[in-house]
Protein backbone atom coordinates (compact mmCIF):
# COMPACT_ATOMS: atom_id res chain seq x y z
CA UNK A 1 0.00 0.00 0.00
CA UNK A 2 2.89 2.39 0.71
CA UNK A 3 4.32 1.78 -2.75
CA UNK A 4 0.97 2.69 -4.29
CA UNK A 5 1.12 6.12 -2.65
CA UNK A 6 4.29 6.91 -4.62
CA UNK A 7 2.84 6.14 -8.05
CA UNK A 8 1.68 9.09 -10.16
CA UNK A 9 -2.04 9.53 -9.70
CA UNK A 10 -4.22 9.27 -12.79
CA UNK A 11 -6.99 11.92 -12.91
CA UNK A 12 -10.52 10.49 -12.83
CA UNK A 13 -13.64 12.63 -13.25
CA UNK A 14 -15.97 12.85 -10.31
CA UNK A 15 -19.19 14.82 -10.41
CA UNK A 16 -19.04 18.13 -8.60
CA UNK A 17 -19.94 18.87 -5.87
CA UNK A 18 -18.20 15.96 -4.13
CA UNK A 19 -20.53 15.99 -1.14
CA UNK A 20 -24.05 15.41 -2.47
CA UNK A 21 -25.83 13.06 -0.09
CA UNK A 22 -26.41 9.48 -1.15
CA UNK A 23 -28.82 6.87 0.07
CA UNK A 24 -28.02 3.21 -0.51
CA UNK A 25 -28.43 -0.11 1.23
CA UNK A 26 -25.90 -2.89 1.61
CA UNK A 27 -27.75 -6.07 0.66
CA UNK A 28 -26.64 -7.66 3.94
CA UNK A 29 -28.34 -4.89 5.93
CA UNK A 30 -31.44 -5.28 3.78
CA UNK A 31 -31.49 -9.04 4.40
CA UNK A 32 -31.04 -8.67 8.16
CA UNK A 33 -33.83 -6.10 8.41
CA UNK A 34 -36.19 -8.07 6.14
CA UNK A 35 -35.74 -11.33 8.03
CA UNK A 36 -36.19 -9.54 11.35
CA UNK A 37 -39.30 -7.73 10.06
CA UNK A 38 -40.79 -11.02 8.84
CA UNK A 39 -40.10 -12.66 12.17
CA UNK A 40 -41.75 -9.71 13.96
CA UNK A 41 -44.63 -9.79 11.41
CA UNK A 42 -44.18 -6.15 10.48
CA UNK A 43 -46.37 -4.94 7.65
CA UNK A 44 -46.87 -1.90 5.50
CA UNK A 45 -44.57 0.23 3.37
CA UNK A 46 -41.00 0.97 4.48
CA UNK A 47 -38.20 2.80 2.69
CA UNK A 48 -35.41 0.35 3.44
CA UNK A 49 -32.37 2.43 2.60
CA UNK A 50 -29.80 4.47 4.52
CA UNK A 51 -30.51 7.96 5.76
CA UNK A 52 -29.76 10.73 3.28
CA UNK A 53 -26.13 11.68 3.76
CA UNK A 54 -25.15 8.36 5.34
CA UNK A 55 -22.63 8.54 2.54
CA UNK A 56 -21.70 11.15 -0.02
CA UNK A 57 -20.51 10.76 -3.59
CA UNK A 58 -17.08 11.98 -2.48
CA UNK A 59 -16.99 9.60 0.47
CA UNK A 60 -17.98 6.67 -1.73
CA UNK A 61 -15.38 7.42 -4.41
CA UNK A 62 -12.64 8.16 -1.87
CA UNK A 63 -13.40 4.84 -0.14
CA UNK A 64 -13.10 3.10 -3.52
CA UNK A 65 -9.71 4.69 -4.22
CA UNK A 66 -8.37 3.86 -0.74
CA UNK A 67 -9.71 0.31 -0.67
CA UNK A 68 -8.49 -0.67 -4.12
CA UNK A 69 -5.14 1.08 -3.91
CA UNK A 70 -5.99 2.73 -7.23
CA UNK A 71 -3.84 5.44 -8.72
CA UNK A 72 -6.94 7.58 -9.35
CA UNK A 73 -6.92 11.28 -8.57
CA UNK A 74 -10.53 12.39 -8.29
CA UNK A 75 -11.19 15.52 -10.31
CA UNK A 76 -14.53 17.05 -9.39
CA UNK A 77 -16.32 18.04 -12.57
CA UNK A 78 -19.36 20.23 -13.17
CA UNK A 79 -22.47 18.07 -13.75
CA UNK A 80 -23.34 20.13 -16.83
CA UNK A 81 -20.01 19.28 -18.44
CA UNK A 82 -20.56 15.59 -17.70
CA UNK A 83 -24.00 15.67 -19.30
CA UNK A 84 -22.74 17.73 -22.29
CA UNK A 85 -20.10 15.06 -22.89
CA UNK A 86 -22.95 12.60 -23.44
CA UNK A 87 -22.22 10.62 -20.30
CA UNK A 88 -25.29 8.75 -19.10
CA UNK A 89 -26.05 9.19 -15.41
CA UNK A 90 -26.21 5.96 -13.41
CA UNK A 91 -25.03 3.88 -16.39
CA UNK A 92 -21.63 5.29 -17.33
CA UNK A 93 -21.17 6.85 -13.88
CA UNK A 94 -22.84 4.28 -11.60
CA UNK A 95 -24.75 5.71 -8.62
CA UNK A 96 -24.48 9.28 -9.94
CA UNK A 97 -27.38 11.36 -11.15
CA UNK A 98 -27.14 15.14 -11.57
CA UNK A 99 -28.63 17.49 -8.98
CA UNK A 100 -32.34 17.94 -9.39
CA UNK A 101 -35.62 16.12 -8.99
CA UNK A 102 -34.30 12.62 -9.76
CA UNK A 103 -31.39 13.01 -7.33
CA UNK A 104 -33.77 14.18 -4.62
CA UNK A 105 -36.13 11.27 -5.29
CA UNK A 106 -33.29 8.74 -5.13
CA UNK A 107 -31.26 10.18 -2.28
CA UNK A 108 -33.59 12.12 0.02
CA UNK A 109 -36.28 9.59 0.88
CA UNK A 110 -37.84 9.42 4.33
CA UNK A 111 -36.58 6.40 6.22
CA UNK A 112 -37.48 7.07 9.84
CA UNK A 113 -40.13 4.34 9.94
CA UNK A 114 -37.57 1.70 8.90
CA UNK A 115 -34.98 2.97 11.39
CA UNK A 116 -37.58 3.03 14.15
CA UNK A 117 -38.26 -0.61 13.26
CA UNK A 118 -34.58 -1.53 13.65
CA UNK A 119 -32.86 -0.81 10.35
CA UNK A 120 -29.11 -0.33 10.72
CA UNK A 121 -26.74 0.52 7.89
CA UNK A 122 -23.06 -0.26 7.89
CA UNK A 123 -20.55 2.43 6.84
CA UNK A 124 -19.85 2.87 3.14
CA UNK A 125 -16.18 2.00 3.77
CA UNK A 126 -17.20 -1.46 4.99
CA UNK A 127 -19.47 -2.05 2.00
CA UNK A 128 -16.73 -0.95 -0.41
CA UNK A 129 -14.05 -3.08 1.29
CA UNK A 130 -16.22 -6.19 1.36
CA UNK A 131 -17.35 -5.67 -2.24
CA UNK A 132 -13.71 -5.31 -3.32
CA UNK A 133 -12.83 -8.54 -1.49
CA UNK A 134 -15.69 -10.29 -3.29
CA UNK A 135 -14.62 -8.91 -6.68
CA UNK A 136 -11.05 -10.06 -6.04
CA UNK A 137 -12.39 -13.55 -5.33
CA UNK A 138 -13.91 -13.47 -8.84
CA UNK A 139 -10.60 -12.50 -10.39
CA UNK A 140 -11.22 -8.76 -10.14
CA UNK A 141 -13.89 -8.63 -12.81
CA UNK A 142 -17.49 -7.78 -12.00
CA UNK A 143 -20.08 -10.16 -13.41
CA UNK A 144 -21.65 -8.72 -16.57
CA UNK A 145 -25.10 -9.69 -17.76
CA UNK A 146 -24.92 -10.57 -21.48
CA UNK A 147 -28.16 -8.69 -22.20
CA UNK A 148 -26.83 -5.37 -20.82
CA UNK A 149 -24.36 -2.80 -22.09
CA UNK A 150 -21.09 -2.66 -20.16
CA UNK A 151 -21.26 -0.47 -17.08
CA UNK A 152 -18.75 2.31 -16.71
CA UNK A 153 -17.19 5.19 -18.54
CA UNK A 154 -15.48 4.63 -21.87
CA UNK A 155 -11.78 5.62 -21.48
CA UNK A 156 -11.86 7.82 -24.60
CA UNK A 157 -14.94 9.70 -23.36
CA UNK A 158 -13.28 10.12 -19.96
CA UNK A 159 -10.07 11.47 -21.48
CA UNK A 160 -11.99 13.93 -23.67
CA UNK A 161 -13.94 15.21 -20.66
CA UNK A 162 -10.78 15.64 -18.58
CA UNK A 163 -9.10 17.59 -21.39
CA UNK A 164 -12.08 19.97 -21.26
Amino acid sequence: MVAAAHRPRRPRPGPRPPRPPLQYIDVRDLAIWTLDAAERRLGGPYNIISRSGHATMGGLLEACVRTTGADAELRWTDPGAILEAGIAPWVQLPVWVPPGELHEALHQGGVEKAFAAGLRCRPVEETVADTWTWLQSLGGIAPQRPDRDPVGLDPDTEAKLLRG
